[in-house]
């Protein structure tokens, strides 16, 4: 597997991660619960509000959420704005149509021993309508994790060397071997405090954690860039 698959950027100091970490935490009553794990959000999620309830939840959660990410978390969201555009060479913005950059909040470290996601593509944009917005070209869909706390000695993601775009120019027996080959997934570390950026379009799952402790949390911002015409639309 080649290395450029991950990139890693510098994003916070250790008294800006603390500073954000707080303040995730301290807005808890807005919240969203997911799932059956200690697993929640704050800010709405294309994969989720848009699976389950179409566009126009999504759109209904995202304004109900937006006002409170971008209160708090504007800074953040010029910083992605920023690395992404620094990445491109071309303007990068958030646009509130869509939901805002928001968080994943896992809580109590212990069921972190088991994959707490599926094996997949980053495909949200599939559920999302972008009449108003304009044409994305999604196949130059960055994705995006700024970690602000992770499981003691652990956290990262698991990527194959499954890339979707590359693996429908094959042939079927191309195919075959080539998953053949791919079995094995490489560990990418996270780190706090820095911002992992890939393409979605590889085969990823949220790594388990190896160890731990009962109090340790994972706490990620997370967001995808979409090219849309001349400019990069951040957005989660």
């Amino acid at each position: 597997m080649t290395d450029d698959i991950l990139h890693d950027y510098a994003v916070l100091t250790p008294d800006e991660n603390a500073r954000a970490l707080a303040r995730v935490l301290s807005l808890r009553e807005h919240w969203t619960p997911r799932q059956t794990l200690p697993f929640f959000t704050l800010g709405a999620a294309a994969y989720l509000d848009a699976r389950n309830g179409g566009f126009a939840t999504y759109q209904e959660a995202a304004a109900r959420t937006n006002p409170v990410l971008a209160e708090h978390f504007g800074w953040l969201h010029d910083r992605l704005c920023a690395i992404v555009s620094s990445r491109t060479g071309e303007p990068a913005e958030c646009d509130t149509r869509l939901a805002l950059p928001g968080f994943h909040v896992f809580l109590n470290a212990p069921l972190f021993k088991d994959a707490p996601a599926s094996m997949h593509y980053d495909l949200q944009y599939e559920l999302l309508d972008w009449t108003s917005i304009g044409e994305p070209d999604t196949s130059t869909q960055l994705s995006l994790t700024l970690s602000l706390a992770l499981p003691s000695g652990s956290g990262g993601l698991l990527v194959w060397n499954i890339n979707r775009l590359e693996v429908a120019k094959m042939t079927p027996e191309e195919r075959r071997v080539h998953s053949a080959e791919s079995r094995v997934a490489d560990y990418k570390p996270y780190t706090v405090g820095h911002l992992a950026v890939h393409s979605g379009h590889q085969l990823h799952q949220i790594a388990p954690a190896r160890e731990g402790e009962p109090e340790d949390m994972r706490v990620t911002m997370q967001a995808h860039a979409l090219r849309v015409g001349s400019r990069w639309i951040v957005y989660w």
